[in-house]
């Protein structure tokens, strides 16, 4: 059957009715249905010698041929991706169950489990592999199974899964990244390729696989030498280097986004380029170059069955070669290698591209003397003089830090290698740190991410090949003791850091919920879904503070960005939250509708690094249904709980929903009338004031409006009264009083004198004073409505640019100290804070210029404040007869 075959897909593929993928499709095809026969064969066989198979459990595992039992069959390689040429060998995998189980009532006795899974293994290797007068069916390698010719030909899954997780090598992974199941039970093979995937597809970058890729493809070229031309697998832009590039991009990529695992090469390149690890022409050259050297391979390999990759050099064969290749005329050959070397290039430059070693950008990047300070960081007293010369303020600590990113805790096998890495990039590392805004901080940390992350070598290794990495991950240590701790316990992120969509410093909600939806599990399990949202958001924060950190985004567009994501994680755990709920109780849906309305700094799209989600929770059901109350407010307890619960990954968002009508008396969850009877009722001046920044961000479109339209008619039913400005002015008092609690030293950057709640307070009184009778004021950002202001003629010029620009100063301040700290911080203190590295963020040289400025503002601030609250005690004039109370500030 099998020399059958090969005549059909043979003539087939010569007389060119078969491109090349279907040729590797059938021959593929060919060999795991072999592999199938071969199998129903060799149990067929052992029932007949040794009786019924049996686990331990006393249950037949088959009992007729062809029934699936504990044994698969894993193809490997070329058969394994669907790629087998005319003249491969077959790599494939023998896994059993477990070694647990005997066989029963056979003519020749008992086999034990183990024995039984060998012999099994060994009969359908001998079946297709053994030189009978009609030749051989396929030579089978198995040499990929765990621990090599020196292993077991049969392992059982459990045994498979430890070799793999304790001394799996980076080939190894490549190795399982094509692998199916192919024959004998497709269930354990199915299973089996679940529980390796971790160990294949890694959550974060491991970059010594590349390093490894790297030094079996400079073995590959240096065994061939000269002989690399001509050679289509393994030569200058062969096949194997094509494999490379799209095994490399899946094992980068494949961790965290799905969509790029897969078989085959052809449709991983494919794969590649629609998720944007690849780009469209490059993908399209590697995938052309691709079956143009299988091609050739096939042609070559065709004549006598030949078992190899190489052009022949004798000449007339190479015009043959060149002919049955669809080349004519008498210049055929030459062609032929025209075509070889242009496709070679075109592959070897996206290698190439993929492992570029900027090795001079490196050593460029700092002063050659400090390789020196390391060889000579034994000697205590002079290393820390010389770390003081340097530019460090604390030189001893500095010296303790450099000796840990030295040494750290590393096996006495492994020190050796760190040393010699660390000493390569000495001079780019210490020379980018003292250009850093904090070189002791950035040094501290840096020390500390390296020493207690695993594969440290590799990691150097990675700043050496990627100087820009090294900038970007030093200004993180050296700016944001929240960013570099965040990084330090998730070390993963990393690949943040460095990936391509880096770049892209804006990211649309559409592009954040897809990639979101794509990292949720798809079987819907509840703890699975917390961690998934908790990494993206961790990610995601990490993306918009780099970006941040290097001025790449202004304050109002770092509270987009925020503001999206938060918009985006909201959006996708709420289904999470009534799934979870209704399987609980066995609902099959709620019996309504829910909307989430955004408050405070989520409504506004004004977030920060440490804002809460404000939230207000309505639904609408029939009013009949008793039990709808009960029922939301279950998912909206469940929703809170997804959000803000911490699990290993931390949280995703503190949940605050002391807004909502009633406050914290007030149920959790309102209904629509509910909600509408309240707000008709209600008289509140500071729920008007909160509700001015109201937004739905999740739920039904339909009740969205509704509940929108409730909001607007209660807000701005009637312009303020002077009663009610006088109100508003009490209440930010007491907010200074018990909140701020000021000194001579200390100041608080949001509800402190000047601060960011009065620059808000002043703009939502005269939103509430104006918007009633004028819509184009009913805005929720904070800016938006004091350009509103401005544009109607309420806030003059002056005191317009005043407030506009205090509060983005503000704002500015207020994110340079998150990123600072890791912890929420809204105070300027002089006495407990060094402000040198805020102020360096800033643009000042000093904390005092910072400190000179910030009071500067803030008293003028003020003034505006109480000029416009003074007018407003009074009553306000209409629109356009407004005069600035405060005419200089």
């Amino acid at each position: 059957m099998r020399h059958n075959e090969y005549l059909r897909i043979g003539v087939n593929d010569l007389a060119g009715r078969y491109p090349v993928d279907v040729t590797m499709t059938e021959l593929s095809a060919l060999a795991a249905g072999a592999f199938a026969a071969a199998c129903d064969w060799a149990r067929h066989t052992l029932r007949e010698q040794y009786g019924e198979f049996r686990s331990g459990a006393g249950q037949a595992r088959h009992s007729a041929p062809g029934t699936q039992d504990s044994f698969v069959v894993l193809a490997m390689g070329k058969l394994g991706g669907g790629e087998l040429n005319f003249s491969s060998d077959v790599d494939v995998m023998y896994v059993c169950a477990s070694d647990d189980g005997a066989t029963r009532g056979g003519p020749r006795g008992t086999l034990e489990a183990r024995a039984y899974y060998a012999r099994l293994a060994e009969l359908i290797t001998r079946a297709l592999q053994e030189v009978t007068a009609s030749g051989f069916a396929f030579r089978v390698d198995l040499r990929l199974r765990p621990d090599g010719i020196n292993g077991p030909i049969v392992n059982p899954l459990h045994d498979a899964l430890l070799y793999y997780e304790s001394y799996g090598q980076t080939w190894e992974r490549t190795a399982m990244i094509p692998a199916r199941p192919i024959a004998g039970s497709l269930e354990l093979g199915e299973q089996f390729l679940r529980e390796i995937r971790p160990f294949v597809y890694r959550r974060y970058l491991d970059y010594a696989t590349v390093a490894d890729i790297k030094v079996m493809k400079q073995r590959v070229e240096t065994e061939l030498g000269q002989k690399a031309r001509g050679n289509v697998k393994l030569g200058r832009g062969g096949i194997r280097e094509v494999e490379f590039v799209a095994q490399v991009l899946q094992l980068i990529n494949g961790g965290r986004d799905e969509r790029v695992r897969g078989r085959g090469s052809l449709p991983t390149l494919a794969r590649l380029v629609e998720c944007g690890y690849l780009p469209t022409d490059e993908g399209a050259e590697l995938a052309a170059a691709y079956r143009f050297l299988r091609n050739v391979e096939h042609k070559i390999q065709i004549v006598h069955q030949r078992q190899t990759h190489v052009v022949p050099k004798d000449e007339r064969e190479q015009e043959t070669l060149a002919r049955r290749l669809g080349y004519s005329g008498a210049a055929a050959a030459v062609q032929l290698w025209r075509d070889l070397d242009r496709h070679g290039e075109r592959v070897r430059r996206a290698f190439e591209k993929l492992f570029y070693e900027p090795a001079e950008e490196t050593r460029r990047a700092g002063d050659a003397d400090t390789a020196q300070l390391l060889h000579n960081l034994d000697a205590r007293e002079v290393s820390v003089q010389r770390l003081g010369e340097l530019g460090f303020s604390d030189p001893a600590s500095s010296y303790d830090n450099l000796l840990l990113l030295r040494d750290g805790p590393a096996s006495a096998r492994a020190r050796p290698r760190r040393k010699k890495a660390l000493y390569e990039l000495a001079p780019a590392l210490l020379g980018t740190i003292l250009r850093s805004a904090d070189p002791d901080l950035a040094l501290q940390n840096m020390a500390t991410f390296v020493s207690t992350i695993g594969a440290r070598t590799s990691f150097l290794a990675l700043f050496k090949e990627n100087p820009g990495t090294l900038r970007m991950l030093v200004a993180l240590f050296g700016g944001s003791q929240f960013l570099a701790n965040s990084l330090i316990r998730h070390p993963e992120q990393l690949d943040t850091l460095v990936r391509a969509d880096l770049v892209r410093v804006h990211r649309s909600a559409a592009d954040l919920d897809a990639e979101l939806a794509r990292t949720l599990p798809a079987d819907g399990d509840f703890e699975d879904a917390l961690d998934a949202l908790r990494r993206f958001r961790n990610q995601e924060f990490l993306r918009v503070g780099i970006n941040d950190l290097q001025s790449l985004l202004e304050p109002g567009e770092v509270s987009r960005e925020l503001t999206t994501l938060a918009e985006v994680c909201l959006r996708r755990a709420t289904p999470i939250a009534t799934q979870s709920v209704c399987a609980r109780f066995g609902w099959k849906r709620l019996p309504g509708e829910l909307v989430v309305l955004g408050m405070g700094k989520l409504g506004s799209a004004e977030l920060n690094y440490n804002s809460d989600l404000d939230l207000i929770f309505v639904y609408d059901a029939p009013a009949s249904l008793t039990t709808a109350q009960e029922q939301f407010s279950r998912v909206a307890q469940r929703l809170i709980t997804v959000l803000q619960t911490t699990t290993r990954e931390g949280i995703v968002y503190r949940i605050d929903t002391r807004l909502r009508p009633s406050g914290k008396s007030g149920p959790l969850v309102s209904s629509l009338e509910g909600f509408r009877r309240y707000h008709v009722s209600s008289a509140q001046v500071w729920e008007r004031q909160a509700l001015i920044k109201a937004r739905p961000v999740v739920g039904d479109p339909a009740l969205a409006d509704a509940v929108a339209a409730i909001v607007t008619a209660f807000v701005y039913r009637a312009p303020l009264t002077a009663d009610e400005a006088r109100e508003i002015r009490r209440l930010r008092q007491r907010m200074e009083r018990e909140l701020a609690r000021e000194s001579h030293e200390r100041i608080n950057i949001k509800t402190g004198r000047g601060g960011l709640v009065d620059v808000e307070f002043v703009t939502q009184m005269l939103q509430l004073s104006y918007a009633a009778d004028e819509p184009r004021l009913r805005v929720r950002n904070t800016l938006d409505a004091l350009h509103a202001l401005h544009e109607i003629g309420v806030l003059p010029d002056d005191d317009h640019a005043l407030l506009t620009d205090g509060y983005r100063f503000l704002r500015r301040v207020e994110n340079a100290l998150r990123l600072a700290h890791d912890r929420p911080v809204e105070d300027l203190d002089r006495g407990r804070m060094d402000l040198s590295a805020v102020a360096k963020r800033l643009g000042f040289d000093t904390g005092d210029m910072l400190w000179h400025e910030y009071k500067v503002r803030r008293e003028a601030i003020r003034a505006c404040y109480e000029s416009w609250f003074e007018r407003a005690a009074t009553g306000l004039p209409q629109t356009g007869a407004v005069r600035s109370p405060v005419r200089s500030h």
